[in-house]
């Protein structure tokens, strides 16, 4: 009798065990869930050294987007940096390419639109146009002073 008492509380200590140590583990994940989780985070939109696109706004029901850039404050002046953001943000779009240009987030445009104020705060834009024959980058004429280059607020 002893025996069977032993031989039945080694069995339940086995089973309380393996019971406990799947509860603490977490649960296997299929396929299905880890694409879902996967495509839930956010992915990292393109940045540089002294700027970072901030959102990407698209035009219509085209797959042509106008692109929202933030500028570092500090570099706005040096129009390498808008050079490196154009250079990554527009590589792969062949035919078309729009971005706009802040110094400061607060004036970033939420949509194609924007108010007074964010356009007061318009650091530069660029424009490719494939079909249309257009490539033009401006600045604001606080960035860059030549008249055939810049706009004025």
């Amino acid at each position: 009798m002893n025996e069977r008492i032993i031989y039945v509380a080694i069995v339940a200590f086995a089973l309380s065990s393996s019971a406990s140590a799947a509860l603490q583990q977490p649960p296997a994940q299929t396929q299905p869930q880890l694409n879902q989780q996967q495509q839930s985070q956010p992915q990292q939109l393109p940045h540089g050294d002294g700027w970072r696109l901030v959102r990407s706004v698209q035009l219509g029901s085209s797959k042509n987007y106008i692109h929202m850039v933030l500028i570092d404050s500090k570099r706005d002046m040096d129009t390498a940096v808008y050079g490196a953001a154009l250079s990554k943000i527009c590589r792969s779009e062949p035919d078309f390419c729009r971005v706009r240009f802040w110094n400061e987030e607060r004036h970033v445009a939420q949509a194609i639109s924007f108010t007074d104020a964010q356009f007061k705060a318009l650091r530069a834009e660029y424009v490719f146009n494939r079909a249309g024959s257009v490539q033009q980058m401006r600045y604001a004429c606080t960035v860059v002073s030549d008249k055939n280059q810049c706009f004025s607020h």
